[in-house]
């Protein structure tokens, strides 16, 4: 399979709920390196500011993109992303491929992509710098590959200039981080290094940074539990939820055990039982025990949050909730075009629910951490708010990790200013 080809089957598999990652892996060796480089970066292209391009596509497929294929569109999106950010890859090329692909599913339409695209190529540089020229918000989460009603929720909660800045940094990439184990030897930047890895410190002590993104584990010491896939930010919850009195904790939201790990292996004197609904990533947090070594000190569990009941009483709970993840949007593009006001009322809900669950189950004396990957006030502090009137037991906590970021009622919000860093919310509180 050729790049181009390849890109296209990822965008399709993309448009029908998949992950431009978990979908690239699944093409296995059908695709050679080079035009798995390619069909990555058009994948991401496209999918990084989807809206965008479906603004292009709507100003030069007329008289109405509706009428036309779905091969005939998805070719006119891809060409779009291609021609407007592969600066190395020439244009008549990724036309010319686009052509073909169509010519597959839709003979007539390839004359129509031919036309779009050749548009896109002469006139899209001029209505990319109509849209820079606009000082609207509008035009910025175009430019930046936010949806527009997102930018208007930041906006409102927090004002024109803070939701410009969030807007803009979800403009840029992500990097990888590593947190590393205790048994880490210390020359594995340098293993890291001879891999072929650009390798940096990290402002965090157990942090290494990679200049880009790479297969975890398919780097050396990965089998070996030396290190684990991390955001900077994600680290430093893990942090705050491991300092409590006690030697329980329970994780209700654990998902693939990452925090979970971190958590043992920052406190070799607790036990942690972790929930998850997920059948799927229980077990890969059960694994993810057994890789770090860890699976003597943790129970991992399938279930609701809502409807389980601890082994033991915890000290402490972990409600790392599941979220928009509109803080992750650069790591994980496809999210944000299937969040909906709809969605996000639900979620709200939900971790509302959780974190009254986690107040009446911790301890007296207890702490419970509550963090979500969003940037979105809904979901952080008014769910925090909300929470704190039907428990008038609960108190705030001061945070124990240096988390930096802004203060957003009871909790602070990092935002993603780095590569490394994604955005998240984190609060603490008293039982």
């Amino acid at each position: 399979m050729r790049g181009v080809e390849a890109g296209m089957c990822l965008w399709h598999q993309v448009s029908k709920g998949g992950i431009v990652s978990e979908s690239l892996r699944a093409l296995g060796d059908r695709v050679s390196p080079p035009d798995r480089t390619l069909a990555a970066s058009l994948a991401y292209a496209l999918v990084r500011r989807l809206s965008l391009w479906e603004h292009l596509r709507e100003k030069f497929l007329l008289p109405r993109p509706e009428k036309f294929s779905k091969s005939v569109q998805a070719a006119v999106l891809m060409g779009a992303a291609g021609l407007t950010e592969l600066e190395k890859f020439a244009p008549a090329a990724l036309i010319s491929s686009l052509i073909e692909w169509t010519k597959e599913r839709d003979r007539h339409g390839a004359r129509v992509v031919n036309a779009v695209l050749r548009r896109v190529l002469e006139e899209g540089p001029e209505e990319l710098r109509r849209l820079r020229n606009d000082d609207r918000l509008e035009s910025l989460c175009l430019l930046s590959g936010v949806p527009s009603w997102v930018g208007e929720l930041w906006r409102r909660d927090y004002g024109p200039d803070v939701a410009r800045r969030f807007v803009e940094q979800n403009a840029g990439g992500s990097s990888l981080s590593l947190r590393l184990s205790p048994n880490a030897p210390r020359d594995l930047p340098q293993r890291l290094e001879e891999a072929g890895q650009i390798v940096a410190e990290s402002s965090l002590p157990e942090g290494l940074r990679l200049a880009d993104t790479a297969l975890p584990s398919a780097l050396p010491g990965y089998g070996e539990g030396w290190f684990t896939p991390q955001s900077e930010s994600s680290i430093l919850v893990g942090t705050e939820a491991a300092d409590f009195e006690g030697t329980r904790l329970l994780d209700m939201c654990a998902g693939r055990g990452v925090k979970t790990g971190q958590i043992v292996q920052l406190r070799p004197d607790i036990t942690v039982e972790g929930w998850d609904l997920s059948k799927g990533r229980v077990a890969a947090g059960v694994r993810e025990m057994e890789r770090l070594k860890l699976s003597d000190r943790v129970v991992m569990r399938v279930g609701s949050a809502l409807e389980l009941e601890p082994l033991a009483a915890p000290d402490a709970i972990l409600v790392d909730a599941p979220c928009s993840g509109s803080g992750t949007w650069r790591r994980h593009p496809e999210g944000k075009w299937r969040l909906s006001p709809e969605n996000l009322e639900e979620l709200t809900e939900l971790q509302y629910h959780l974190l009254c669950r986690a107040f009446s189950l911790v301890k007296k004396g207890g702490k419970v951490v509550y963090s979500t990957c969003s940037l979105l006030a809904a979901e952080n502090e008014e769910v925090v708010k909300k929470a704190l009137r039907a428990f008038p037991d609960i108190s705030e906590r001061l945070l124990s990790a240096d988390f930096g970021g802004i203060a957003c009622g009871k909790g602070r919000m990092l935002t993603p200013e780095n590569p490394w860093t994604d955005g998240f919310y984190l609060a603490a509180f008293s039982k």
